[in-house]
């Protein structure tokens, strides 16, 4: 037993743990035992990000760039699918 009679886990549920507590813990692993999970390194997704550019994007590289920092996207892709939406907007 660790701090407050937690019991010590198996490999990653430690961490796992560590980061979100064992109660959020026991529900990941109820929910998803024995499933193999896999996180994509991007969190958001492209339709949420074209969202939030068209908000604020004022025309600027500067914007572009901000865009791309806070959701961890290239300042090409964010680019990349402003332009997709000039362009079907077109048609």
């Amino acid at each position: 037993m660790r701090k407050n009679n937690e019991p010590v886990l198996n490999g990653v549920y430690e961490t796992i743990s560590e980061l979100i507590g064992f109660d959020n813990t026991s529900k990941l692993y109820k929910y998803f035992a024995g499933s193999q999970i896999n996180f994509p390194t991007r969190l958001f997704s492209k339709e949420f990000v074209l969202q939030e550019a068209i908000k604020s994007y004022d025309g600027t590289s500067a914007s572009i760039n901000k865009i791309a920092v806070k959701y961890n996207y290239s300042e090409r892709t964010v680019r990349k699918l402003l332009k997709e939406q000039i362009d079907n907007k077109d048609k």
